[in-house]
């Protein structure tokens, strides 16, 4: 199969009508990746109310994720390496192009993948951010300038594309960015609460604080068991009235001896429900970190890499921290201002 062509949108070129059929592009495994995806799903349910939106993704939790975004119809599921399985690739291809899209969307910049299946999709129209040289001289001197007022945060990528291949101010934009979010119902919520109150040992009152940790990341983002013994023992000296709570990670072992209530679930929104009841959040940055962001809990995150402006938590209570060349005692310091404006 070959591009029917290989023309990224231009500035002003969307029309704002007679899009019905949207393909969004992300084919990553990641939890975090997946999550960062939903403020253009918001952003196209409110520009495209009559419109179903389908997904690519790698991400075995794409359903939980996307659960309550009323407009999306279909998740079309990649295997973590599509390149090893290329029948399952084929077909999923084939089924696109027969979708016949009327708009196709690379939602992020740098994804190879992800514009490679964006030109493969036989959509009407293509958008992504340009970021190639050809891309880059292709697109002119009005994507240029638009770029110098990009949003610099990895989730408005997609966001911000739209925005200007509708031809809406770019200079306008900062206060109206939408949320990361995964849509709780009732009943979820309402699990959420028995659940903390189940590992509390008692109902959540005033007089205290309940912090989720999840001592865990991958690679070099991740701090020590020892390292986060020493930040929490800081931070209750500093702050008694905090009551903590660990989040286990896939493997499901404590990292912080069980010195808390501890809370394993392989279900995304059961986690996200009962972080959704707590009063913060902490944690390095890493896909349990973009959930609690999501389920709307006050989330700090600990970033190990000069990285914290385009990844950081992004609500409106949200800090990020970098704690590479900083002690644990000294992070429960530079934590203070986050704790003392948590709701109580």
């Amino acid at each position: 199969m070959r591009p029917t062509h290989r023309h990224l949108l231009g500035i002003g070129e969307l029309p704002p009508r007679d899009i019905f059929r949207i393909l969004l592009l992300r084919p990553n495994h990641r939890l975090g990746n997946t999550l960062l995806l939903t403020p253009l799903l918001t952003e196209l349910e409110r520009r495209y109310p009559g419109a179903e939106i389908d997904l690519v993704t790698g991400c075995e939790a794409a359903d939980d994720v996307f659960a309550g975004f009323r407009q999306v119809r279909h998740i079309h599921q990649l295997t973590r390496r599509p390149g090893h399985h290329p029948v399952h690739l084929l077909r999923t291809l084939l089924r696109l192009r027969r979708n016949r899209y009327d708009l196709a969307i690379d939602s992020t910049r740098g994804s190879r993948s992800g514009r490679l299946l964006l030109f493969l999709s036989g959509a009407r129209h293509l958008l992504g951010l340009p970021s190639s040289k050809r891309e880059l001289r292709d697109g002119g001197s009005a994507w240029q300038a638009a770029l110098t007022h990009a949003p610099s945060h990895f989730s408005l990528d997609g966001v911000y594309a739209l925005r200007c291949a509708m031809g809406l101010p770019f200079l306008d934009q900062d206060n109206t960015w939408p949320p990361m979010r995964i849509h709780l119902r009732a009943e979820e919520q309402a699990c959420g609460r028995t659940l903390l109150t189940d590992l509390l040992g008692h109902a959540p009152d005033g007089d205290h604080q309940v912090i989720a940790l999840f001592p865990n990341a991958t690679g070099n983002k991740r701090l020590g068991g020892e390292w986060w013994l020493t930040l929490v023992d800081a931070l209750q000296a500093a702050h008694p009235q905090l009551r903590f709570i660990e989040m286990l990670p896939a493997h499901g072992q404590s990292q912080l001896q069980l010195r808390f209530p501890a809370f394993y679930s392989s279900n995304v929104r059961r986690m996200a429900a009962l972080l959704a009841q707590c009063n913060g959040y902490i944690s390095a940055d890493c896909g349990v970190m973009h959930l609690a962001c999501a389920a709307g809990v006050p989330t700090l995150g600990l970033f190990t890499r000069d990285n914290l402006t385009r990844y950081r938590p992004r609500g409106p209570h949200d800090e990020a921290l970098c704690v590479a060349d900083r002690t644990p005692v000294e992070v429960a310091a530079a934590a203070a201002p986050f704790l003392h404006a948590l709701p109580r």
